[in-house]
């Protein structure tokens, strides 16, 4: 009898030790950590225009956090940014059983990797991401999560919040892109037509167009500018009046380092010196951090004459395409010949008459003497 009635009082009392023990059991709770985007550079304009984006936890992650899998979609502007491939290497995901990338649409590409397993764990990114820069100017972009990020159903943590980070696109410019005449002076006649050849030196593959300005002095009349060479280039001119002209020259493609030779044709009107600048204007997003122009100084022919030098009164005309020239003085001793461009020719030495040198449209002569002076004109 006394047996019956404790048995179900020991029903209750176990019951009550059971609940008891299940509420010393630990139970583990899903810990929340962010997920962070950061860009490990700026995107050099001036150079292969490359970034990585990382994406990190803002904890370390542990074994006992069983995440065997990641998956991010990450957002970015196509028209600024152009996704290369995913990183894997160096992070914590590098030898995952499986990893990868794939488009999600133009402006969305998801990056995953998963173990069959082995828990990811460690300190460091979980992966990366190789961007391109599309554009030619400073600015800035950003790559953000635009949706929530998948694990698997095991895994001990929850996302919190999503990160985003900024690209920045910058210029680290150096180099310099000069105009310069071939020579310091020049000899021309009054109310004859000439042409003055300009040498720009591109210095960067980036450069697509540049702009610079002409201004002449009184005294000289600018009639056409215009590209040396056929070319794919196209030169536009805009004329303010007969002494000053604003060109424009632009490539259908980004050009490589090179020279590029513009021809001035101009007319002295007086007889006076006078002088031609070439002033370049610095192109815009072009990787140029300066620009250098040139000054040549124009005379009227006759002007070169001084005391004791000896006058040019020798004879010279064209040939076919030779310059033919004689009754040169006695002291004559070396002729010098330089092309239309300014390019040194030849250099002849004068031991009879007459001469013949290969002729161009124009071609600045030097003769010199044995007392010391030289004579100094233009074959034309």
């Amino acid at each position: 009898m006394e047996s019956a009635m404790l048995s179900p009082v020991s029903s209750l009392i176990g019951r009550i030790l059971v609940a008891v023990l299940l509420l010393w059991v630990p139970v583990r709770a899903q810990r929340i950590v962010d997920v962070q985007l950061a860009a490990l550079s700026t995107a050099n304009l001036c150079g292969d225009k490359q970034v990585v984006v990382t994406i990190s936890l803002s904890t370390p992650l542990y074994a006992s956090d069983s995440l065997l899998l990641f998956e991010f979609a990450v957002g970015y502007d196509p028209a600024k940014l152009q996704f290369v491939a995913p990183l894997f290497t160096g992070t914590l995901a590098e030898g995952a059983d499986y990893s990868g990338s794939g488009a999600i649409d133009s402006a969305t590409v998801r990056v995953y990797a998963f173990n069959v397993t082995r828990p990811l764990r460690g300190t460091g990114p979980l992966c990366g991401l190789l961007f391109r820069y599309r554009g030619d100017c400073p600015d800035t972009t950003t790559v953000r999560l635009v949706l929530p990020p998948e694990k698997n159903a095991e895994a001990n943590i929850q996302y919190g919040q999503l990160g985003t980070t900024t690209i920045e696109a910058v210029e680290y410019t150096s180099s310099s892109l000069t105009a310069q005449f071939p020579y310091d002076t020049a000899s021309v006649a009054k109310g004859t037509g000439f042409e003055l050849p300009i040498e720009f030196n591109i210095p960067s593959s980036r450069i697509r167009a540049w702009s610079f300005r002409l201004r002449g002095s009184g005294g000289l009349r600018l009639e056409s500018v215009q590209l040396a060479a056929s070319d794919s280039l196209v030169l536009f001119v805009e004329s303010i009046d007969s002494t000053e002209q604003n060109v424009y020259v632009q490539s259908p493609s980004p050009l490589r380092v090179r020279k590029v030779i513009v021809t001035c044709s101009a007319l002295l009107t007086r007889f006076e010196p006078v002088r031609l600048e070439v002033v370049p204007e610095l192109p815009r997003c072009a990787c140029v951090a300066s620009v250098k122009g040139d000054t040549i100084h124009i005379v009227p022919s006759e002007t070169l004459s001084v005391p004791n030098q000896p006058t040019s009164s020798f004879r010279y005309a064209q040939v076919g395409d030779v310059w033919k020239l004689w009754d040169l003085p006695e002291q004559a001793i070396e002729l010098v010949v330089w092309d239309s461009l300014g390019r040194f020719t030849s250099k002849v030495a004068l031991t009879g008459q007459p001469v013949t040198v290969q002729a161009d449209r124009w071609n600045p002569v030097l003769i010199r003497m044995r007392d010391g002076n030289d004579i100094r004109t233009v074959l034309r």
